[in-house]
């Protein structure tokens, strides 16, 4: 599943069956048998990218309505009035501080790295950006674009040319099409850097890792049990898809804030251990999203019947209680075999990676990666380390 048209929102491979039911669970376990051929050097046509936690994300490249180069963030794509920025001028137009002068440096830059098309990255670090810092014994430099410190030695070639370069970027995705708004995107933009403009290669080594044959059986016994626990959810799964929405009366619906509990719990530093416990948070939760949500009500009769809405939707969990416990179960499943991936993948990076704490610096894993298979996409990430940073620690460039 996953297939975008514009990148704007990646999913995680657990959420999938809460997007799409059935559909979104054989979507999961075809990404896991795709990962399998690839972690056991089997012919495959997937590939992996390395998730980096840069922002802005940036959007650039040649309008081919005027042939004039232009970046901009995500609301390139708008319908209507688009901001794109050809000039320092139109920069000032649409954006202001921090954000304004990133897309200044980018537009200076950025266009002499002979892009063909329109491309889409996440911005790094620009020259005042750049720090040079001993962390741990060793004299790195660094830069915190949102969530993650990342560093690199300065004696490294690729910190060397960090430091002679004006701006560092990743660029994963390219895009094609005749109008901006309407653009396909597809994965991969082999772009070159310069002296001036560091580009960071995201592409994941997958060759150079692989599962052993214990990891395989362990892996394969995963995707096994969760095809069945699929079989054994679908139904439930395409109801609660069916009865959820986020207007009408579907949004006081227990299933419309499922996603929500899930961050909730990871914001809160909890994972799923135990299902019996994960339905009484859940429950706990849905309660006071709902008491909130009934309180913003100003007349009786409505108050009434939204009341009923709650109150049937807490039935509906009583009622079909071990439905939801099967749920929970897939998705702790699905979180568990996707973690065997990201720790095997984790020690290919070669920047080193951190979280600025009140303590100082805290070694943290990357931000995940993004598996591509036939032009879909789904992203691994550890959400009880990076998601919960991301929930948690403030953001440096906003």
């Amino acid at each position: 599943m996953a297939n975008v048209t514009q990148l704007k929102h990646l999913e995680h491979l657990e959420d999938e069956m809460l997007n799409y039911g059935v559909e979104g669970c054989k979507a999961a376990v075809s990404f896991l048998k795709e990962l399998k051929k690839m972690l056991g050097h089997q012919e495959s046509s997937g590939f992996m990218q390395t998730k980096w936690d840069g922002a802005p994300s940036l959007i650039c490249g040649t309008n081919p309505m005027n042939d004039m180069f232009f970046v901009g963030t995500k609301s390139v794509f708008a319908k209507t009035e688009p901001k794109m920025c050809y000039t320092h001028e139109d920069v000032d137009a649409f954006y202001k501080g921090d954000l304004a002068v990133k897309l200044k440096t980018s537009l200076d830059y950025f266009s002499g790295l002979n892009i063909e098309g329109v491309v889409q990255g996440d911005l790094l670090y620009t020259e005042k950006d750049l720090k040079v810092e001993t962390i741990n014994g060793e004299k790195l430099y660094t830069f915190r674009p949102n969530t993650i410190t990342y560093a690199i030695p300065t004696d490294h070639p690729i910190g060397k040319a960090a430091k002679r370069a004006k701006i560092g970027v990743v660029f994963h995705t390219h895009y094609t099409g005749n109008y901006v708004p309407d653009m396909q995107a597809a994965a991969g933009a082999n772009i070159d850097g310069n002296d001036d403009v560091l580009v960071v290669k995201n592409d994941t080594p997958m060759h150079k890792v692989g599962f052993s044959r214990g990891e395989m059986s362990k892996f394969d016994s995963y995707i096994h049990k969760i095809e069945r626990m699929c079989q054994v959810c679908g139904p439930f799964l395409d109801e609660l898809v069916a009865v959820g929405g986020k207007t009408g009366d579907a949004k006081f619906h227990i299933s419309s804030f499922l996603k929500q509990f899930f961050n909730n719990e990871i914001k809160n530093a909890r994972t799923i251990n135990n299902v019996d416990e994960a339905m009484y948070d859940m429950l706990n939760f849905y309660g006071d999203k709902m008491e909130k949500e009934l309180a913003k009500i100003k007349t009786v009769a409505n108050l009434t019947a939204k009341r009923n809405l709650v109150y049937n939707s807490q039935n509906y969990v009583v009622d079909n209680v071990y439905k939801f416990k099967s749920m929970l179960a897939l998705y702790k499943e699905l979180q568990a075999v996707k973690q065997m991936v990201i720790d095997k993948l984790d020690h290919l990076e070669e920047f080193r990676t951190f979280v600025q704490t009140d303590q100082g610096y805290k070694v943290t894993t990357p931000e995940g990666y993004v598996l591509h298979k036939d032009g879909d996409m789904i992203k691994f990430v550890n959400r009880m380390e990076f998601a919960y940073n991301n929930f948690t620690l403030q953001k440096q460039w906003r």
